[in-house]
């Protein structure tokens, strides 16, 4: 257990932010988040920029150790703080986490949420792929994360919540606020109810953003 809680640096909204505080809450380790707008006119402030160079969200303190890069962060935590572990004990559960994550980050973002919600839901013009791109990668992201979980179990990698689990959610969560989305999901039944098995989840209550509807 860290002497005092991490400083966290990043927009509340951002799916990489989201990653990094769902595995803070799943450890345990306290935190306090510090809301940077990468978004806003002329990017971070300079004072943000000073810790990271290249503008991007989150950044992470712990005490007088600095560090970003959502990936590097989530390494960090799991190696420095290996109380609750993220990381299957295996190196099979291993290869198939980072599998994961690394679909999510190179197929999933661009098209789930750069494509997909940002048209459907957040009215821009166009997203990152032509949409029906954005349409067919999604699929084929969903139809692949189907098929590597195993069989029977409850999460990405295997029967316990890992990295994997904390890294897709924030992305399909807001893949699941479009019409589009939902209708996909329906049709992947397993990722469907593995995704309502994480939202119900205490940390993901607890790090909710005002871009998710939630049902009463």
């Amino acid at each position: 257990m860290p002497d005092q809680p991490f400083d966290l640096y990043g927009f509340a909204p951002s799916v990489y932010v989201r990653s990094v505080r769902l595995a803070l809450e799943e450890k345990g380790l306290p935190y306090r988040l510090h809301e940077v707008d990468p978004f806003q006119d002329g990017g971070p402030p300079d004072w943000y920029r000073a810790m990271q160079p290249f503008g991007k969200i989150p950044t992470l303190r712990d005490g007088a150790f600095e560090l970003y890069e959502c990936d590097a962060i989530l390494r960090y935590l799991e190696a420095a703080y290996p109380e609750h572990p993220l990381t299957p004990s295996d190196p099979r559960g291993v290869g198939r986490m980072s599998q994961a994550m690394r679909i999510m980050d190179a197929y999933g973002y661009p098209a789930m949420v750069w494509t997909v919600f940002i048209v459907h839901s957040r009215d821009h013009a166009q997203g990152r792929l032509p949409m029906e791109q954005g349409l067919a990668q999604s699929r084929l992201v969903l139809e692949t994360l189907d098929r590597l979980m195993p069989e029977g179990a409850a999460f990405l990698a295997g029967d316990a919540v890992t990295l994997a689990d904390t890294h897709a959610m924030p992305m399909m969560v807001y893949f699941a606020e479009t019409g589009p989305g939902r209708e996909l999901l329906a049709g992947m039944p397993r990722i469907e109810a593995w995704l309502e098995r994480m939202r119900q989840r205490p940390s993901a209550v607890a790090t909710r953003t005002v871009l998710e509807t939630v049902d009463d």
